[in-house]
């Protein structure tokens, strides 16, 4: 592979390389030929110098014993950098693996030896080093447009676009970049856009209405070659259907000028705070396009039920504020009120709802820090006692009617019938985690009949009930399975009960073993034997015949059992491994113990080969059932 075919993506990125003294780089000279820059630093300097770094590409080159260094963690997090990757001598040192893990690292690779093995290894990484280049300059973008400006705005590059906001796209019916360049070549905002520094001027323009308006424009330079454009419109800021949403810090400037109108004044300064509560959900399960289209509605119909005077801010991806001159507080709960009944029945983007939590907080009398917090506070989730004085009015999407979260669990999936969205089940067979979509056809009598995969419904068989996770589900809802028919591909589900953790939050695999696994664990005054129930790299759950010797939490344990891997003679290896007890469940008949692992080489790479493998079978296994049934 020629060096001339990476050339056209290097030339464009800033390359920084560490490394061991002493360590040869027979690549230095191909790199520096066709990286735009290239910054190669000793370890030794890094340390000397404990200054930041940024690039857009970090190579870390050296060996396994530098790896071990106890100042190496610290000394690299000093480097920004999009992408990073490590070329070491000991690629298959699984010690080497840990540490490019720890450090976050992208890539592992052997030192390149000359020009063609760079080459090879540089094309391994540059598609995603353009990806999160190509983020990095929109985020940029996102940034400045947030410094700068709240109204219409754009940016161009040598008189032509290269972003606009959709915003002033759908003020003007602009849909591309390229009709933009074209909508303002006349004469008055040309002669603007060609200044070389900042200018400013008033101009007229028709919106796609036909409406003509004048406009306050500022054309002002940022950086390479790129000028930002803003429109302030000078009647009244993106008139009728589309309100100025303001950021977080043009809302602090409304709460400034609201505490000095009403500084001697005895009235409320009402201020609502809508919190998106599913949010995350809508992300992880109908991504961030999905989640921009719902909240656009959101702010929608907000317009249609609050005056025109009335302001909204984004204050955080899923915290809206608005703040109102003329609506006394009485109007603002009505109208609030009313906005939360037609949420429910207006707001549905491909099955993703969102669950609004509503607060008036009265701000007469408090600090502008203090007002920042109390927003603080909601959009943490942490609502403070003293925060609550404030508090004048609260409001929940969910129906009034609904007091117990049971009973509200229910009407969550109510509403995701009702908007075809489909919803994940989670069960565990043997200890390794299945989850399919499943959509609900049905609810009757407080009991949901639910469109299932095979292989889900032969785990929730197994288990007897089932956890359930969906977009428009703020918590996770363990349910008990009343009947299932794997082969109809169908199941009821009965007694919904909110969960406060994550049926995700399953830190490691427990797998159950094919066959049963004896185990003898030593203590320092008895020996014990019993089986093991499930193995997972970080503990082991036992089944011990009644003992004698009583045991104690904590207390340091010795495990030896034979382990099954196919490439050692006779399919098994013994471990001989440490632990401590972390959980004791005492029984007439046998006692439950759980030991915590605290396990050395080469027995922690024997116990991974083995977890992955026996996984492996594990979905091979259900899969072959449930397709029988």
């Amino acid at each position: 592979m020629s060096i001339l075919k990476i050339a056209k993506y290097a030339k464009h990125f800033d390359l920084l390389v560490v490394y061991e003294s002493g360590v040869d780089l027979p690549f230095r000279e191909s790199a520096e030929s066709v990286f735009r820059t290239s910054d190669f630093r000793s370890f030794d300097e890094i340390q000397i110098d404990a200054s930041p770094l940024s690039c857009h590409l970090f190579i870390l080159c050296g060996t396994a014993s530098f790896l071990r260094g106890p100042d190496l963690k610290n000394s690299i997090s000093l480097v920004q950098s999009l992408e990073s990757v490590l070329l070491t001598s000991d690629f298959k040192d699984i010690n080497v693996l840990r540490t490019a893990l720890s450090l976050r690292m992208s890539a592992v690779n052997n030192i390149p030896k000359n020009e063609e093995e760079f080459a090879q290894v540089m094309m391994g990484i540059f598609s995603t080093l353009v990806k999160k280049h190509n983020e990095s300059i929109l985020s940029n973008y996102d940034r400045t447009i947030s410094e700068y400006s709240n109204n219409l705005f754009w940016i161009h590059k040598e008189g032509k676009a290269v972003y606009a906001n959709d915003t002033i796209k759908r003020k003007f019916g602009i849909k591309s970049l390229g009709d933009f360049d074209c909508y303002f070549e006349e004469k008055e905002m040309a002669s603007l856009i060609k200044t070389s520094g900042f200018a400013q001027k008033i101009i007229s323009r028709k919106d796609i209405n036909g409406e003509s308006k004048e406009y306050f424009v500022t054309n002002q330079p940022l950086k390479e070659s790129e000028f930002l454009v803003s429109m302030i419109p000078l009647i009244a800021p993106i008139q009728k259907c589309d309100k100025q949403l303001h950021n977080r810090m043009g809302f602090i400037e409304l709460l400034k000028d609201a505490f000095v109108i009403h500084k001697r004044e005895n009235e409320a300064i009402p201020v609502i705070i809508m919190y998106i509560e599913n949010s995350d959900k809508i992300i992880e399960m109908r991504g961030e396009d999905i989640y921009n289209e719902v909240c656009k509605e959101i702010l929608k119909l907000a317009e249609v039920h609050f005056d025109h005077d009335t302001q909204m801010a984004q204050w955080h991806k899923d915290i809206y504020t608005l703040i109102s001159s003329s609506l006394t507080l009485d109007e603002l709960k009505h109208r609030l009120q009313r906005f939360h009944e037609n949420l429910n029945l207006e707001i549905s983007i491909e099955g993703a709802s969102p669950v609004i939590d509503s607060f008036i907080i009265d701000m007469h009398g408090v600090e502008l820090n203090k007002a920042i917090g109390i927003i603080d506070h909601i959009n943490q989730k942490q609502l403070l006692s003293r925060d609550l004085a404030h508090l004048v009015h609260f409001q929940i999407s969910a129906a009034p009617k609904e007091v117990d979260e049971k009973t509200q669990a229910l009407h969550y999936l109510e509403k995701m019938i009702m908007t075809k969205t489909s919803v994940k089940l989670l069960n565990f067979y043997k200890g390794i985690r299945i989850s399919t979509a499943a959509r609900i056809v049905k609810i009757s009598n407080d009991l949901v009949y639910v469109a299932i995969e095979k292989m889900q419904g032969y785990a929730m068989k197994l288990e007897g009930n089932v956890v359930i996770q969906g977009t428009n589900i703020p918590f996770d809802i363990l349910a008990n399975v009343k009947i299932v028919d794997v082969g109809k591909k169908i199941a009821v589900l009965s007694n919904f009960e909110p969960l406060e953790a994550s049926g995700n939050n399953r830190q490691y695999i427990r797998i159950q073993s094919d066959h049963r696994m004896h185990v003898t664990i030593s203590t320092a005054k008895s020996v014990m034997s019993g089986t093991i129930l499930d193995i997972s790299i970080k503990s082991i759950a036992c089944k011990l015949s009644v003992s004698k010797v009583p045991l104690k939490l904590d207390s340091k344990v010795s495990l030896q059992f034979n382990l099954p891997l196919e490439r050692f003679d006779g399919g098994m290896v013994t471990m001989a491994v440490a632990g401590r007890i972390q959980y004791i469940q005492e029984g007439d008949e046998f006692t439950k113990v759980v030991v915590e692992l605290n396990l050395m080489e080469p027995y922690e790479s024997y116990l991974i080969e083995y977890i992955y493998a026996r996984q492996q079978a594990l979905v091979n296994e259900i899969k072959t059932i449930a397709n029988k049934l």
